[in-house]
C-alpha cells in the first residue's frame, strides 16, 4: 500500500511539473509574438519565404534559363532556314558553291549547338536510309532542319527532349552525308 501511495505521488508529481513548464514555454511564446522579440520574428518569417538576395538571384536564374532557351529557339529558326537556302540555291544553280558550303558549315555550328542545349553530345548515330544523291539529301535536310525548328519552339526550357537529340543528331548525319558529295 506504501508502495502504491508513493507511485500515486510521483506520477502527481511529475504531471504538475509537466504542466508547469508547458505553461512557461507557452507564456515566453507569447511574450515573443507581442513584440519584444520582433528580430527572431522578423528572421522566422523570411526563413519562410526566402531571403530578398535569395529570391532575387532565383529571379536572374530563371531570366538567364529564359534567354538560353530563347536564343535555342533562335538557333533552330536559323537552322530551318539556313537548311531551305542551301536547297533552293542549289535547285537554282544545279551547283553547290562556296556560299553554300559556308551555309552548311553554320548550320552544322548551330545545330551542334542545338544539340548540346538539349542535353545531347556526340553518337555514333547512323541514317536508316541514307539519300544516294545530293538533292533528295538537300530535300531532307531541309525537312528534318523543320522539324528541329517546331520541336525545339514546342519544347519547353526546362525539359531535356530526346526528340530534340535525335532530330539534331539526324540533321548533323545528312550533312555529313551532303559533305561526301561536294568533296
Amino acid at each position: 500500500m506504501l508502495l502504491r501511495a508513493t507511485l500515486c505521488l510521483t506520477l502527481i508529481c511529475s504531471a504538475l511539473s509537466i504542466a508547469q513548464a508547458q505553461n512557461q514555454a507557452s507564456s515566453q511564446n507569447s511574450s515573443d509574438s507581442t513584440g519584444t522579440d520582433k528580430d527572431s520574428r522578423h528572421s522566422n518569417s523570411r526563413d519562410l519565404l526566402g531571403s530578398p538576395e535569395n529570391e532575387m538571384l532565383i529571379r536572374q536564374k530563371i531570366k538567364a534559363d529564359e534567354k538560353v532557351h530563347q536564343e535555342n529557339v533562335e538557333r533552330a529558326r536559323e537552322a530551318a532556314q539556313l537548311s531551305v537556302e542551301i536547297r533552293d540555291a542549289f535547285l537554282n544553280a544545279k551547283a553547290f558553291g562556296r556560299t553554300e558550303e559556308k551555309k552548311l558549315e553554320r548550320l552544322e555550328k548551330i545545330t551542334r549547338k542545338i544539340r548540346s542545349e538539349a542535353g545531347g553530345s556526340d553518337g555514333d548515330e547512323t541514317l536508316d536510309d541514307p539519300p544516294s544523291q545530293i538533292e533528295p539529301a538537300l530535300a531532307r535536310l531541309a525537312e528534318v532542319s523543320d522539324k528541329l525548328r517546331k520541336r525545339v519552339e514546342k519544347t519547353p526550357r526546362q525539359v531535356v527532349s530526346a526528340d530534340v537529340i535525335e532530330r539534331a543528331n539526324e540533321v548533323l548525319e545528312i550533312i555529313r552525308v551532303i559533305h561526301t558529295f561536294t568533296r
